[in-house]
């Protein structure tokens, strides 16, 4: 893959390696162990239909009822599985594997800071649990379950562990190689010669990030 970067008066040219299979397995890693896992349970009488969702643990067991149409009659499932949200960072790793050299600028100035809010929702909800009227037993009820639910999403991701780890694992296994340098007078010179705008045809990186890279081949 070729990454093109302007680095004041030039343009970097680099090539770009990765074994595919590692990052792969990293990324497996990532969503294992740095996913924001949610539980869902429900009834229904249609089985959950998914996209892109990391679903686990996936169970259906009939409750005995049925739903009538006017022209079915269906029978009721309790589902339940675990919904994995995997950071930002895994569907950047999926850009990079297909070939999208954008994805490198993403993944060089990635946020590794950003945290689970968790704590800060639970302690929200104890908020506003706090602000309602004594008398609203309705209400005060209602907001009790939403903090117990919370608490059981805590307990469920009391393992995930921080993104720092896998993230530097994976800028490990992206090898850049600066393999030219061409001066932007040049490239300016090049486009009115031949009336052309290059960049519009080649992505041109202006990102300050600066990769590793090994030395210029001579």
């Amino acid at each position: 893959m070729l990454y093109f970067r302007k680095n004041d008066e030039v343009i970097e040219k680099y090539q770009v390696d990765f074994d595919k299979e590692e990052i792969e397995k990293l990324k497996k890693e990532i969503i294992n162990n740095c996913s924001f896992i949610k539980h869902e349970e429900y009834e229904s009488d249609y089985s959950p239909r998914f996209t892109d969702e990391i679903i686990r643990n996936l169970t259906y067991t009939p409750t005995g009822k049925e739903k009538e149409y006017f022209e079915e009659t269906r029978d009721i499932y309790r589902y339940s599985y675990d919904e994995y949200k995997p950071p930002y960072l895994v569907e950047l790793i999926n850009q990079l594997l297909n070939g999208n050299s954008k994805a490198i600028d993403k993944i060089l100035n990635y946020d590794i800071s950003i945290k689970s809010t968790i704590d800060d929702r639970i302690d929200l909800a104890n908020q506003e649990f706090n602000r309602i009227d004594p008398e609203n037993i309705a209400k005060r009820k209602a907001k009790l379950e939403e903090i117990e639910e919370l608490l059981k999403t805590k307990e469920l991701n009391k393992n995930q562990q921080s993104i720092d780890l896998y993230y530097n694992q994976l800028i490990g296994l992206i090898k850049f190689n600066l393999i030219d340098l061409l001066p932007i007078s040049e490239l300016d010179r090049i486009q009115s010669f031949l009336e052309i705008n290059l960049s519009s045809q080649v992505e041109i990186s202006n990102s300050k990030e600066n990769p590793f890279v090994k030395s210029l081949k001579k």
